[in-house]
């Protein structure tokens, strides 16, 4: 269904707010299955402007962490109720659950989209004056207000780099990638091939698809290993496959004898206690800090709905190694990470 246009409304009322599902004012459940999250101040007037949010997905931890602090943001904003909905990675269920969203009258929409497919749905909203958010992934042309995400490629890069120097300039590296429909999956390739082309002695083999999850990158793992071939570091596109690649070759090894030599395994995210964990223990190698961009978004909301439009079309957030040499310093910097 085409929506020739939607005006612009603010909601008036209670909004509960929250960072989690505990049952408290803190945050309410929708009839539609998202949640409705808002500072429990009003502004001046009594109202507050809706700021629709529509996720990728809310299953892997990165992603937790990203809920929850984008909640935890809208929370500081009397000014603006913020009303979720995840889509599973399902690109049409995500299109239908943002045509939804749209008939409630936002002012702004956040969006993670699951895969480039739902750039017709933003495309829409930009179309009828709703300013579009893109968070993490962004969509296929210039429809969008402002981009609000780290750098992947230049986290591909650099992941590229430590990987080469690791290995001295010369190896094999069994990279497992992200959904091949995503703009990280693109970019964190992408830019990763970059830095190994300066290397003649690197040699890639491109893994499956493994959609950022730790039971397919283990699965993977496991058909790989039993083919035999030789490989001396696996780049997984996300932290989750990394632990599911590391999880696999540890039992192999250990159906193995126990003495092979441990390949690199290096991945993305840095948002979970285990993996910071791993690498300590020396099991996985490092991890490049993903900054979760739902707090900047919804910031970015804020000055929206203030009549500030973003300067840039493009807001990027840091990055950082994290190694067995740095891991304490960044727990003990990151305190919230997902356990």
């Amino acid at each position: 269904m085409r929506l020739a246009f939607w005006p612009v409304l603010a909601l008036i009322g209670l909004a509960a707010a929250g960072c989690n599902s505990s049952s408290n004012d803190s945050g309410t459940t929708t009839a539609s299955g998202g949640t409705t999250t808002g500072s429990t101040a009003k502004n001046s007037s009594g109202d507050k402007a809706l700021v629709a949010f529509s996720q990728a997905n809310s299953a892997d931890p990165w992603r937790q962490v990203f809920d929850a602090a984008t909640k935890a943001e809208a929370e500081k904003h009397p000014e603006l109720t913020l009303q979720e909905q995840s889509a599973e990675d399902d690109a049409n269920k995500q299109i239908n659950q943002i045509d939804t969203l749209m008939l409630q009258h936002p002012k702004v929409l956040l969006v993670s989209p699951a895969t480039e497919a739902v750039t017709t749905a933003t495309d829409k909203a930009f179309d009828a004056g709703i300013p579009v958010v893109t968070l993490d992934r962004n969509v296929t042309d210039d429809k969008y207000t402002v981009y609000v995400g780290g750098d992947n490629k230049e986290i591909g890069r650099q992941a590229g780099e430590y990987i080469a120097k690791q290995l001295n300039g010369k190896g094999t590296v069994l990279m497992i990638q992200g959904i091949a429909d995503a703009t990280p999956t693109h970019d964190r390739r992408d830019g990763a091939m970059e830095s190994f082309k300066k290397y003649p002695g690197i040699t890639v083999i491109s893994g499956d698809d493994c959609g950022y999850q730790r039971q397919k990158a283990q699965s993977y793992m496991e058909t790989f290993l039993q083919g035999g071939k030789p490989f001396d570091a696996v780049y997984a596109h996300n932290d989750e496959m990394a632990i599911g690649a590391y999880n696999a070759w540890d039992q192999w090894n250990s159906g193995h004898g126990g003495k092979n030599k441990k390949p690199l395994f290096v991945g993305v995210d840095g948002c979970q206690k285990e993996v910071v964990d791993m690498i300590q223990a020396g099991k996985i190698d490092a991890t490049f800090k993903y900054p979760v961009p739902g707090p900047k978004g919804v910031e970015v909301a804020a000055d929206i709905l203030k009549g500030n439009m973003p300067k840039d079309k493009k807001i990027v957030l840091p990055t950082e190694i994290v190694t067995k040499d740095t891991a304490a310093k960044y727990l003990a910097a990151n305190p919230s990470l997902a356990k």
